[in-house]
């Protein structure tokens, strides 16, 4: 949070120079092939995002295995978290976006307000985090990062966020991922201690 509080004041510095620049270079090599693609992916964004943690929750559910429910519970609650941050500054931030900005930019989505920082950015980082803290294996870690950034790439090819909005998001989704993993082994880990003082207080008490 402290990083993207510190990114504010240089989003109206420069941002109508190598960002702009940058994304009217993606618009003049687009192709249809590549615009449907790209397209597909930002739309498979809320599946993922929603979709494998509440899955992951079910398969715990069903097959009653704890860890499993803890972790589904884990990456929901990061989704949750990440949602509700990322809302409140793009409201607090209200910056434009690119198209709006600059209207010789065509956007391939209608997006006209809140663009820093990027939604579908932060919680695809937010669910790969969540992920890679549970299972920590580089042939899990990589795959699930290398997706959060072709999303990210795909938003600005799409138009849609800067590519300072995109990094902003990639940070904030890591942090709340990170954020409500170390919240949840707290809580766990005084919930343990809390209950073996209760169970010595009632060895005292009997004997």
């Amino acid at each position: 949070m402290i990083v993207l509080l510190g990114m504010l004041p240089l989003l109206s510095v420069g941002q109508a120079s190598w960002e702009l620049e940058w994304l009217h270079q993606l618009a003049e090599n687009r192709t249809a092939g590549k615009n449907q693609f790209y397209q597909v992916v930002s739309d498979a964004n809320a599946p993922l995002t929603i979709g494998i943690p509440a899955g992951w929750l079910a398969v715990g559910l069903i097959k009653q295995d704890t860890r499993i429910t803890q972790e589904g519970l884990r990456w929901m609650a990061a989704q949750v978290v990440n949602r509700v941050v990322t809302t409140t500054l793009k409201v607090v931030v209200n910056r434009s976006r690119p198209a709006v900005a600059d209207p010789t930019l065509v956007a391939l989505e209608d997006a006209r307000k809140h663009s820093f920082p990027s939604g579908h950015t932060s919680s695809v980082f937010a669910l790969a985090t969540s992920i890679s803290l549970d299972y920590p294996k580089w042939y899990i870690i990589a795959p699930a990062y290398l997706g959060a950034s072709l999303m990210g790439y795909t938003r600005c090819y799409l138009g849609v966020h800067y590519p300072s909005d995109v990094v902003a998001g990639a940070v904030l989704g890591t942090a709340c991922a990170w954020t409500t993993h170390q919240a949840q082994k707290w809580i766990r880990r005084s919930t343990k201690e809390k209950q073996k003082r209760n169970q010595l207080t009632y060895l005292y008490t009997v004997y």
